[in-house]
This record gives structure tokens, sequence and C-alpha cells, in this order.
């Protein structure tokens, strides 16, 4: 039995009691067709060398929790939405498909984060293209002859000392302004554009205007937004996901480690030129990923949360507490956005075409950030029905000279995972 640790309870108790499958699909594009018999090999590889992630989730009276699962993770030959924890996938919370040459990795948020998933992928791809092309790089991969450390599966939520809650002055957040509500959008089923630009044009781009892939894509979203909605009595407000493992000296763990930086665009911050703008977004996400920042609040955080699993006795009650915790942003932010980064191994950076993160349905836009083989993938995500807002980001790139390809607009794709996929145990 495995319980379910500080970092990662929220996700598990939040995500079902706000009864979304939250979950993620990494999606890579080869440079060719996927040779089904080498990617088995590959995942038989990378499962022995993440046995903390092998496990299937239980259903007590009082909590969620894991056991380990000895079960091959599932490889599919498909395209479609998979089913974690379904006997057809073992059980696993996680589960690689392919056709032609893409090639899906499916993950439960729950158990681990970006961060997390990018380090089974990279593990994923070197076996895979060790064998297929050749490839050599083994710096930053994690391979299955590797002994684990304590360090990457120890939470360091669980380390942060206990604090006095109140003594602790409650955050104060003003309201956002919001595309269903105060936008006049039409609620749906979330929807993605995946769009495909330059690296080098937009990194020139960025740097030339003191601004990161992350601040940019933020700044050029809330100039969107603004440029439909000029008139209005609410900032744009949105939320930059920050790896808050550096932090919190923890660099090695696979549990949920987040934090967020908070950018208003205000009108004091609108009637500025656009680099000095940017240098605000960036000031704005140095400030608050200040290391002991993010310990600080990491640690109120902590304690909130094992403060209200203390108190929550049943697994209803829990899913009741942190699904209301779980939904908190919603009034308060306008949009989100996380970049996990370039991605680290060039070697295998030749073969990636495409590279695609699709989020869980937990914002009402969100934008996710890839970037490799020479170019940014952004994958814009949204809840309502309208595409003015996505067209009016892509004029953003246009009147900065920034060339785009839309490479696919669609539903979402990523995993179902349900309550009824958990048995009791």
């Amino acid at each position: 039995m495995r319980t379910i640790t500080t970092g990662d309870m929220m996700h598990v108790h939040g995500g079902f009691g706000a009864g979304v499958d939250y979950t993620v699909r990494l999606t890579v594009r080869l440079t060719d067709p996927i040779d089904a018999e080498i990617l088995q090999t590959a995942l038989a590889k990378t499962q022995r060398r993440f046995p903390y992630l092998c496990v299937r989730m239980k259903k007590g009276e009082g909590a969620f929790y894991y056991v380990d699962n000895p079960l091959p993770v599932v490889i599919l030959h498909s395209d479609e939405r998979v089913n974690l924890g379904t006997d057809e996938l073992n059980g696993h919370l996680w589960a690689v498909s392919y056709n032609e040459d893409r090639l899906h990795l499916d993950c439960y948020h729950g158990i681990t984060d970006g961060t997390g998933m990018y380090r089974v992928l990279a593990t994923l791809l070197y076996y895979y293209c060790a064998e297929r092309y050749g490839v050599t790089e083994t710096e930053g991969i994690d391979l299955e002859t590797d002994t684990i450390p304590a360090a990457e599966t120890t939470d360091p939520q669980d380390l942060l000392p206990a604090i006095d809650l109140l003594a602790v002055p409650p955050a104060q957040f003003a309201p956002a302004f919001t595309l269903e509500t105060d936008g006049g959008l039409t609620p749906s089923e979330p929807t993605i554009w995946d769009v495909e630009v330059p690296e080098d044009l937009f990194m020139r781009f960025t740097s030339d205007n003191d601004a990161s892939p992350g601040t940019m894509v933020s700044l050029l979203m809330a100039r969107a937004i603004d440029s439909l909605y000029p008139a209005r009595s609410k900032d744009i407000i949105s939320a930059y996901v920050i790896n808050a493992r550096p932090m919190l000296g923890a660099r090695e763990t696979y549990h949920n480690c987040l934090g967020m930086a908070i950018f208003d665009y205000s009108d004091r911050i609108k009637a500025m030129p656009m680099p000095k703008q940017c240098t605000i977004y960036r000031g704005k996400t140095f400030v608050q990923s200040f290391d002991p920042i993010v310990r600080n609040s990491t640690t109120v955080s902590a304690n909130s949360i094992r403060a209200a699993a203390a108190a929550a006795r049943t697994v209803e009650e829990k899913k009741q507490v942190f699904g209301q915790m779980f939904n908190a942003g919603e009034g308060l932010i306008s949009f989100l956005v996380s970049y996990t980064g370039k991605w680290k191994h060039r070697e295998i950076g030749k073969y990636m075409r495409e590279f695609w993160l699709h989020p869980p349905n937990t914002f009402s836009l969100m934008v996710e950030i890839g970037a490799a083989g020479g170019k940014i993938f952004l994958s814009i995500q949204q809840r309502f029905l309208e595409d003015t807002v996505r067209e009016a980001f892509l004029d953003q790139l246009e009147a900065h000279d920034i060339p785009y390809r839309i490479c696919r607009k669609a539903g979402s794709d990523i995993a179902h995972f349900s309550e009824s996929s958990v048995t009791t145990g």
C-alpha cells in the first residue's frame, strides 16, 4: 500500500471531486513510421526504470491509495482516447499508443506533473531511438540500469515544517476578467488548436523584447483578449506554471511539485510599450520564483493540505474539500500558460518532427508550450465555442511577423480516468 503524499493529495482527491479527467497526453511525431516491436522493447525498459509509476489505484474508506502493479504497461495501435486504470490497460495509470509516425504517452496527472512525464518520455524515446536510429546520447536520461535515489521518490512537501495557519494572513485575490461570464462566450466541451512556429524567429523576438517563451505567450494572449474586450471593469489575470523543484531543493522528485506566477494585464501595463510590458512580466516571474517566496508559499499550501486531509475523514469528504480547492481559480484566472522547457536531448530531437502536450480540462483557456527539433509548439485549449480568442492570438503573431502553421483542430484527446475505474480495497 502506498499512501497519497502531500504534493499529490489535492491533485488526486480534488480531480475526482471536480469530476475531471485529470490526465495529460504527450504526442511526438517522429521522422518515420513507428516500429511496434522496437517500441515494445523500449517500453519494457522504461517500465523497469520507473517502478514507482507502475501502480494501480485503490479506494479505501478514508482515502485513495496505490498498490504496486507488476503487469506490463500496455501499448495500443491507435490515436483514440484511452481509459486509464481499466483492465484493458492492466490497471495502469499511464499507457503508450502509436499510429503511423505518431507516438502518444498518456499519464495521470495525480501521480506526477509535466516534468515527471517528460522524464518518462525521454527514457522511452531514448530506448526507441537507440535501437531505431543508433542514438547514443544518454546525458540527463533516466536508464533502467540506474540505482533510484531516495530523493526521486520522496515528496519534498512531506518534509516542509508545520506552521500555525491561524498566524498566516489570508491571501487576497482580485476577480479576473473571465471569457464565459464577463466575455459572454458560450461554454462547450474542450477543443484544441495545435500551432507550430519556428523556434529561431520566435526566440529572437522574445530576446529582443526581454521575454522568455512562457512570458511572451502569456503577454500575447493577454493582448489578444484585450483587443477583443478593450472596455473591461476587471483586469486580465493569467497564471504561469512554475516548477518548484529547484526552490525546494528537490530536483529529482517525481511527485507533483508546482507553483504559479500571476500576471495582471492592468490598464497601467496596457499603456506601456511592448518591451516594457515584457520586462514587467519577466520581473514578476523572477520575483514570484524567488526561492524563499516559493518555499514559504509551498509551506503554507502543504500545511493547508495536511489540515484539510486530517479533517476530512472519508473519501467523499476529501473529494468535497479538495474539489473546492481544485476549482479555487474559477473567477480569479483568465487563462493559464505552461512551459516545461525546451527538449534537452538534442540527438533524440533530430527525429522529433512535432511535440505536443494536451492538458486536462481544468481552466477556461490554456496554452501548453513545447519546443523541440527547431520549432515551438503551442497547444491552445479552450472550453468555449467561439474561436475569436484563438484567432486574436494568431493575429498577435502576425502583427509581430511570427509565421505559424495550424497543424490540428480537434476536441480533447486526453485519457479518460474516472472514479469508476478505481476498485475498492
